[in-house]
């Protein structure tokens, strides 16, 4: 027995500390485990009658960025007196930084407890000893970022060479020298195009969700540790298309240092916060354009950003929001001449149908009333005449335009189910022929085998019965039908007003050929001035007559007040009302 361990060492307990810095290393390196728990045997082979095992710690790092309950109970022990000896294999398994192996060692000496190894005994009141465990610690730290820095150089330098090193999103496959290639499924390959190609047409991810959603289309979803070739499919969800269109995959780049994780100190250790944010496209680290074959184009994935971008309506944001059901046809375009915030939409009435923009800066700055407030009515209209005036010669075309973009959908849809009915099939031709194989007499397995053939035979029905009637509704128009279309498109304003027109369309035709509208108000004459700033670069003003205060749309005649005044002297109110009623006046409302 070494001549450190004295008898005032001995009456207390020793306590081995045990720990793996991964999962991976508890399940696989299982010798090590061995060696670390074979500590307590030597312990007890140099005099120590009372072992105390502390393993709580398996599967935990010690670089200092986690928490760790085990090595927090063994400092306790070691303050409370309780420990004369702390064992561990070495250096690297109590602490990899600093801070925790200098604590430790401090404690130690003020407590009298040595520190066991494999290579040795020291006590840390000596000096040479308390030397020799400064360095090791140090080295342990050392060693910890060196491997990291070793690897992580090795991984960056195969990311920077376009090796992709993850999962790759659905649609896509991995081959085995790590570059990115299109996955062969066909049916995998159109469900990602339809959801590019909705998008284009409908300018939101939630109205794209919502058609897939109401016309039954599923979605692919890749199976984690597959590298893309085994596919999920699942209903679409906002997140999902969210994911598709924000990735840059889709557009045939390859992308690294998208997000990025802030570190914080805690209770006086650093920690990096569980969220990640996403960096700007200039702050990613590695982007390799055309780095293999995409969906969409380049310029594409970044108008899509763009748009979706604007469609966060915040209420300090620069976005307009997407187009939505509501009765203000210049959300999301108007903008305060004053102090240069977008205004909003503000909707009143008994049905809520009453629509005002409003600029809420003077209410936030200075308390008092909104900055700038504007009536929908006149300024909708004025805008819509202006536009419709510059875009009618375009209206027999578009006319022609929205019949073809009606006969693509319907065979976009048929498209759709034919590839889901051929999957189907071949899953019940699978199921059958597991079903032939199988031995009679084992029914267990029989009936739950029939029960899948079953269940695939019914989902061919189903997709049978849904492609017959897309069939059935995707008739040609008709020459007549033909007609009138063009005589519509030669009619903007008549088009405009049809009560089938829906409002989320012509928003999204107004904000195509305009960019925003900035407006001001004048008292004398009173009118809003309106900067139109068109999607071209040309500027041009819009002038609409507002009221004068006092002055609305439901206020009562000039005639009737007259009269009014006139009966108050000589009658009382009922019989005011009584007169007004007879001559067949009506209030303001009507």
């Amino acid at each position: 027995m070494s001549e450190k361990i004295r008898d005032e060492h001995l009456k207390r307990a020793a306590y081995v500390y045990i720990r793996q810095s991964s999962s991976y290393q508890v399940r696989f390196h299982l010798e090590g485990q061995k060696r670390q728990y074979g500590l307590a045997e030597r312990a007890r082979q140099l005099g120590f009658h009372e072992v105390v095992v502390i393993d709580e710690d398996l599967g935990r790092s010690g670089s200092g960025q986690q928490e760790r309950p085990g090595f927090g109970r063994l400092l306790a022990a070691v303050c409370q007196g309780l420990a004369g000896a702390v064992v561990a294999l070495e250096a690297s398994r109590l602490a990899r930084n600093n801070r925790d192996w200098h604590h430790l060692v401090d404690l130690c000496a003020l407590t009298g407890t040595v520190l066991i190894d494999d290579d040795g005994i020291y006590d840390p009141k000596l000096l040479n000893d308390r030397l020799l465990l400064g360095l090791k610690g140090t080295m342990s730290e050392y060693e910890l970022g060196l491997m990291r820095q070793r690897a992580r150089e090795a991984y960056l330098q195969k990311v920077h060479r376009g090796c992709a090193m993850w999962e790759v999103p659905v649609g896509f496959v991995r081959t085995e020298e790590g570059q990115i290639e299109k996955n062969p499924d066909r049916q995998v390959e159109q469900a990602i195009e339809a959801v590019f190609e909705k998008f284009r047409q409908l300018g939101s991810a939630r109205q794209t969700m919502i058609w897939f959603r109401e016309e039954q289309i599923p979605l692919p979803q890749a199976k984690p540790g597959s590298e893309g070739r085994e596919v999920l499919w699942r209903l679409a969800t906002v997140s999902r298309v969210r994911q598709i269109l924000n990735n840059p995959c889709y557009g045939g780049a390859f992308a690294f240092g998208r997000t990025g994780t802030k570190t914080v100190v805690v209770e006086g250790r650093a920690q990096k916060s569980p969220s990640r944010r996403y960096k700007a496209i200039e702050q990613w680290e590695v982007l390799i354009l055309d780095h293999h074959c995409g969906y969409i184009r380049w310029e594409e994935y970044l108008k899509n950003r763009q748009l979706m971008a604007q469609n966060l309506a915040q209420r300090e944001g620069e976005g307009g929001g997407a187009a939505k059901k509501g009765s203000a046809l210049l959300s999301g375009l108007l903008r305060c001449g004053r102090c240069g915030r977008k205004m909003q939409v503000l909707y009143s009435g008994s049905h809520g149908e009453v629509a005002r923009y409003s600029c809420s800066g003077g209410r936030e700055l200075r308390g008092s009333s909104s900055c700038l407030s504007v009536g929908s009515l006149r300024a909708d209209r004025a805008v819509v005449e202006e536009v419709l005036e510059a875009i009618e010669p375009a209206g027999i075309e578009a006319a022609l335009k929205a019949s073809e973009q009606a006969a693509l959908e319907d065979q976009e849809k048929r498209r759709a189910v034919e590839l889901a009915l051929e999957r189907a099939r071949y899953e019940a031709k699978r199921a059958q022929r597991q079903f032939d194989q199988v031995e009679p007499e084992n029914r267990l397995v029989a009936f739950e085998l029939e029960g899948r053939w079953n269940g695939a035979l019914a989902q061919v029905a189903e997709l049978e019965s849904r492609l017959q009637e897309l069939r059935e509704e995707a008739l040609p128009l008709t020459d007549e039908q033909r007609r009138r279309l063009v005589e519509m498109g030669k009619d903007l304003r008549r088009l405009w007003d049809e009560p089938q027109a829906v409002v989320e369309l012509k928003k999204r035709i107004l904000r195509t050929v305009i960019e925003e509208i900035v407006v001001r108000s004048v008292e004398e004459p009173a009118e809003h001035r309106l900067q139109i700033h068109w999607a071209g670069g040309v500027h041009s003003e819009l002038r609409v007559a507002r009221n004068k205060p006092g002055m609305h749309r439901r206020m009562a005649s000039g005639e009737v007040v007259e009269l009014v005044r006139e009966l108050a002297k000589v009658c009382d109110d009922k019989t005011i009302a009584g007169v007004l009623n007879r001559l067949g006046f009506t209030t303001g409302q009507g």
